[in-house]
């Protein structure tokens, strides 16, 4: 019953999506699609070998203008959908938004918290492996943006107030984020900045320092990222609690064939491992977190001029066994999926 209710609801905004298009002016929908990945996947850790098929993600994604300065977009997880007393858990983004003027605009709603770095500012379709902490961080929140355009539209910044990514209580704890965030675009580099005060408990703040860029030299693209963690009361604010990534890849078959390798680290020891948790200054990252990963991999795109079909393939190593937190042994994983998109509105 929950499924046939969750089709019959994207039905109806597809139907009525069609008869926006026939107004005329710019207004209604703009972004309308389904989105699915379905992997392969096989795990070895000593002599233990698990594999198969899973869906992974099943993602539906509406964007468009209620008027020429009122703009929504919505992002909701289907196959994270349990029942209807919690499907805005599964929601990543919801929210509607007002151009106050060309450059400045105020949004309010569920939001992506505006954090720095690459891979955590990618769409979660589109990571295969990935670092401890983007594993772990919740990064979907309710509160309120402002967002500040430059007359050149290369540099968007960014002032967030929403909920704590650490606030997890069934009822209201009062923990809060405030961020600030820059994003820009120039020829070769697309850097993706914050920093970020994030209450873990009342009046407790851990400071955030994230810096990322994409690189595009022709066929070769990556991205760079070094996020730092600090609470104001530990030894080291600096590079005793961090999480670093590097990606570089090469682009051809007329851009239908990527490959590339990829590494990073998370690392806590600004506390002992026996901290008690309700001292730990890194509720997410805990004391004692050493864990290593690195692999490769590839992605083709079948269709002329699109990427709307999308084959991967990858091979990665999670290596978390200097970890005083999970002394879990070398995980070795072999992945291969198949990603479509069916866009039923794009403009």
């Amino acid at each position: 019953m929950k499924k046939l209710v969750l089709l019959a609801f994207i039905a109806f905004i597809t139907t009525a999506s069609y008869a926006q298009m026939t107004k005329e002016n710019n207004y209604g929908i703009k972004n309308l699609r389904l989105e699915a990945r379905v992997d392969f996947d096989c795990y070895s850790q000593h002599d233990s070998l698990y594999s198969g098929f899973s869906g992974r993600y099943l993602n539906f994604i509406i964007a468009g203008d209620l008027t020429e300065n009122i703009y929504y977009a919505y992002r909701q997880r289907l196959n994270k959908v349990q029942n209807f007393n919690n499907w805005f858990d599964a929601t990543d983004y919801l929210y509607i938004g007002w151009r106050i003027t060309d450059n400045l605009s105020w949004t309010v709603g569920k939001e992506v918290v505006a954090m720095g770095g690459i891979e955590y500012d990618l769409a979660p379709i589109d990571v295969y492996f990935h670092s401890e902490f983007w594993n772990q961080f919740n990064c979907y929140r309710f509160g309120t943006n402002f967002e500040y355009t430059t007359k050149d539209k290369k540099n968007t910044f960014t002032f967030q107030f929403t909920n704590s990514p650490y606030d997890n209580s069934a009822f209201f704890s009062s923990l809060y984020n405030y961020s600030l965030h820059w994003r820009a675009n120039y020829k070769h580099f697309g850097p993706v900045c914050s920093v970020n005060m994030y209450e873990y408990r009342k009046g407790a703040y851990q400071n955030v320092i994230a810096l990322g860029t994409t690189f595009n030299f022709g066929p070769v693209i990556g991205y760079i990222d070094f996020t730092n963690r600090a609470n104001g009361e530990q030894k080291d604010f600096f590079f005793s609690d961090f999480t670093t990534i590097g990606k570089i890849g090469y682009v051809f078959l007329k851009n239908k064939m990527h490959v590339y390798v990829k590494a990073g680290y998370d690392v806590n020891d600004s506390q002992p491992y026996t901290t008690p948790y309700d001292e730990v200054y890194d509720v997410c990252i805990l004391p004692g977190t050493d864990i290593k990963f690195y692999g490769g991999g590839l992605e083709f795109f079948p269709l002329k001029d699109s990427k709307d079909l999308r084959i991967h393939a990858f091979f990665a190593v999670n290596d978390a066994s200097d970890s005083m937190v999970d002394e879990a042994p070398i995980t070795y994983q072999g992945n291969l999926g198949v990603t479509w998109k069916l866009n039923f509105i794009k403009k």
